[in-house]
């Protein structure tokens, strides 16, 4: 059992949450609003690799449903009568 207290750097922090690393217990604590999440480091960069492609897909699907959504306007010179 380590007995030094963990020392944690920022992986990242946005408005949703944030990540943060103890490099010496090798662990990752992922904490989202009210929830607070501990990863060994490999679980983590699985999770991460999942999500990562999870929100690619999301956001392709995303795009595709804007395209869908929209309109174009086309300009005309020929008058109609």
């Amino acid at each position: 059992m380590n007995k030094k207290p963990c020392t944690h750097e920022y992986l990242a922090a946005t408005e949703f949450g944030k990540a943060l690393i103890c490099r010496d217990c090798g662990v990752v604590h992922l904490h989202i609003r009210n929830m607070s999440l501990h990863f060994e480091i490999a679980e983590f960069l699985g999770l991460a690799d999942t999500l990562t492609e999870a929100s690619n897909q999301a956001r392709a699907g995303q795009k595709d449903k804007n395209k869908r959504a929209g309109f174009t306007v086309v300009k005309s010179n020929q008058r109609l009568n």
